[in-house]
């Protein structure tokens, strides 16, 4: 690596320690207006509202470091953009913590559905639910039959039963596994994006399925002109989690209205702006030598 790599790596490194530093201490944001109807918080919300702190668990992990200096796992930047929100509409500090001293858990999807997962749903999903393939240019006729908006796709029963399922890395949290299945897709899911896309550079899977914002800015990446897409986008229905500490229909009803809030504001927009950033430069790093440990 070019000593000019190293320290764009380096600088890199030492900013997001820096804001890890700084969730896990916590920050405390006023309470911001109201941007249409209330909802009072249940019990749980309301003792974190006493105390002065929300607690929250979410999703993280290592960030790419250089081969030997594995990092600590840092907050999803998408996750943590929306506990800072919850945070400022409740008017306390967010403290990362465990998921088994959090008031409050954000997990995205769950990998399996079932009753269980039905029930931690707010009802309404706090991440985007739409999805694209990305392929090897030289693998893309072999695959073309798994492509979102090929015929095939309609007669999942009768063209895709016997055909050979290409593995597909994701990040966890992303899309439960029956959404990739019945496109005919075998899941194979990472610890995140970055792990997923290492994953795929790797050769670990055939397709690697992430939003259709990543994938445009990967493929603006010089590296990635040996890939293409793969069909469509495609729509999902899962919902993403957020799991309280304690059963609180109060609380749950006063989550789903502040991340309505939260999506009309354009800070989700905005969160997801910074998470495609965050990936894509994540990636420049693998090309530097960086590994995902």
């Amino acid at each position: 690596m070019s000593s000019a790599a190293q320290s764009w790596l380096r600088l890199v490194l030492a900013g997001t320690a820096l804001a890890a530093a700084a969730a896990g201490a916590g920050v405390l944001w006023p309470a911001l207006p109201d941007l249409g109807g209330t909802e009072a918080a249940g019990p749980v919300l309301q003792q974190a509202r006493r105390q002065g702190v929300l607690h929250v668990a979410l999703r993280s992990y290592a960030r790419p470091a250089l081969p030997g200096e594995a990092l600590p796992p840092e907050p999803d930047v998408y996750d943590q953009a929306l506990a800072d929100w919850l945070g400022r509409q409740l008017g306390t500090s967010v403290r990362i913590t465990p998921a088994s001293d959090a008031d409050l858990v954000l997990e995205g999807v769950a990998p399996q559905d079932g009753p269980v997962a039905a029930d931690r749903q707010t009802g309404g999903s706090y991440m985007p639910q739409s999805l694209q393939l990305l392929v090897l240019k030289q693998q893309a006729a072999l695959w073309s039959r798994h492509a979102p908006g090929h015929w095939s796709s309609w007669l999942p029963h009768v063209a895709q039963k016997a055909a050979p399922r290409p593995t597909t890395c994701i990040a966890t949290g992303q899309a439960s596994a029956s959404t990739l299945q019945a496109q005919g897709l075998q899941p194979l899911f990472a610890p995140s994006s970055i792990h997923a896309v290492s994953d795929f550079l790797a050769g670990k899977c055939h397709v690697l399925a992430e939003s259709p914002e990543v994938i445009t800015r990967l493929l603006q990446q010089d590296n990635w002109r040996f890939y293409e897409r793969l069909g469509n986008r495609f729509r999902t229905t899962d919902q993403a989690h957020i799991r309280l500490a304690k059963a609180d229909a109060q609380s749950t009803r006063w989550l789903q209205h502040a991340v309505q809030q939260w999506q009309r504001s354009g800070l989700q927009q905005r969160a997801q702006d910074n998470r495609v950033s965050t990936i894509a430069l994540e990636a420049s790093l693998l090309e530097d030598g960086a590994i995902c440990h």
